[in-house]
């Protein structure tokens, strides 16, 4: 007989079950989510055991203390994948904000030493102590919001002492936070002002903190910011190389602000996904597509920063895999929760509320190399699992800043 610990029923159960093979949905497949009515869901030792609908939960053996929760017709699902945060930061830039709102343009504020270089000054003037609390409150928060995998990066460093102390502090948060999170090195973000424009010198020295990543195990991608004024494609081509060399995944920030051929680049390379993508060319959607490479929409940049969002339905009529983020950072995205990433992914960029579910559970699962670990309840996976605070899944994208997210499980824990 099988044995759980964890028993939620009475659900309108969402499964995200693959059909067939486990892989990103696409296509008419892309709003999927395997709904269950009168659905169950069991785990035992943090995995999931089984699920099912109606009474047939009464066959499973409860182990002494186990959890058994009727949430009385409720939505219960995957807990959520965010694949894209810069939560390993110190510092609000809340003038550059208003700056921007009032005409300014990213780049140029970069070019003028602020955007990314402010955050840079605050962070390194943090202390361990202070940045370590400010990244595990911003892990608790997204779990409270019902985040159970979350991509955490570097980047505010620009120089490689700089980035592995944050590399170092981020494992450490890792190593006591409730959920999974997934950490990137974020190798190329910006041109620290003392080396001028010399990218080549840049991207040896980045390329010379992979051996410390590597032996301490830091990380598990590498990640660059291929725009305009920033890094373009044969500028990161020798650091990613080397990153795929030492076994680690690769992914980028890709046409962004302009198409710099960063997604067709992104295909080729196989990276674990291509992120942004708001001006990927008809020609990057098609390489994409046929990699299979997932793309991350952030429509909370879009939003804040100002420039137009995604458009998802090009992304889904070209078979690309779609997931969501928030791009959580200080002068971008602001934004928190993956909830409101829902919320702006259908209004801003396009999705129907399930497709939305899709590429905030299952489908970033993928883009974070966890496909078949997380994103969806079926057996033998993490009991990642979240109880919403009604009985239709689609209020996540209809009532913007409700208190829908009622309980959390990670790995069967109750975490919220």
């Amino acid at each position: 007989m099988t044995q759980a610990d964890l028993v939620l029923h009475g659900a309108r159960l969402l499964t995200l079950a693959p059909l067939r093979e486990e892989r990103p949905r696409v296509g008419p497949a892309a709003g999927d989510v395997g709904p269950v009515p009168d659905g169950w869901v069991a785990a035992r030792d943090g995995a999931i055991v089984a699920t099912g609908h109606g009474a047939t939960h009464e066959r499973l053996e409860r182990v002494a203390g186990a959890i058994e929760r009727d949430v009385e017709g409720r939505v219960v699902m995957p807990g959520f994948v965010d694949p894209h945060t810069h939560l390993c930061y110190a510092g609000e830039r809340w003038e550059e904000f208003a700056t921007r709102r009032s005409g300014a343009d990213y780049l140029a504020v970069l070019t003028a030493g602020g955007g990314i270089h402010a955050t840079v000054r605050a962070t390194r003037e943090a202390t361990d102590e202070a940045l370590l609390a400010l990244l595990q409150r911003r892990i608790g928060d997204a779990t409270e919001l019902g985040t159970t995998t979350i991509e955490v990066k570097s980047g505010y460093g620009l120089e490689p002492a700089e980035e592995l102390r944050q590399l170092r502090l981020i494992a450490g948060a890792r190593a006591i936070a409730p959920i999974d999170v997934a950490v990137t090195y974020l190798a190329a973000h910006a041109l620290p002002a003392p080396l001028g424009d010399d990218r080549a010198r840049f991207i040896r020295e980045a390329i010379g903190a992979l051996a410390a990543v590597i032996d301490e195990k830091l990380a598990e991608a590498v990640d660059a910011f291929v725009e305009k004024g920033v890094f373009d494609v044969d500028d990161v081509r020798p650091l990613f190389a080397a990153a795929k060399k030492a076994g680690l995944a690769v992914t980028l920030h890709a046409d962004q602000l302009n198409d710099v051929g960063a997604a067709a680049f992104a295909a080729r390379i196989r990276a674990r996904s291509a992120d942004h993508v708001a001006h990927a060319s008809a020609d990057g959607l098609r390489a994409l597509a046929r990699a299979q490479t997932p793309v991350v929409l952030l429509p909370g940049s879009a939003f804040f920063v100002g420039y137009a969002p995604p458009e998802a339905r090009r992304f889904i009529a070209a078979r690309v895999p779609l997931a969501l983020a928030t791009d959580h950072n200080p002068g971008t995205s602001p934004l928190e929760g993956m909830p409101n990433a829902i919320v702006l992914g259908v209004t801003l960029c396009g999705l129907t509320p399930h497709e939305a579910i899709v590429a905030a559970t299952i489908n970033a699962a993928h883009a974070l190399g966890r496909g078949g670990r997380t994103g969806a309840l079926v057996a033998g996976r993490r009991a990642d699992v979240i109880v919403l605070d009604t009985d239709d899944e689609r209020e996540l994208a209809y009532r913007m800043g409700a208190p829908l997210i009622d309980e959390v499980y990670a790995s069967g824990k109750r975490v919220a």
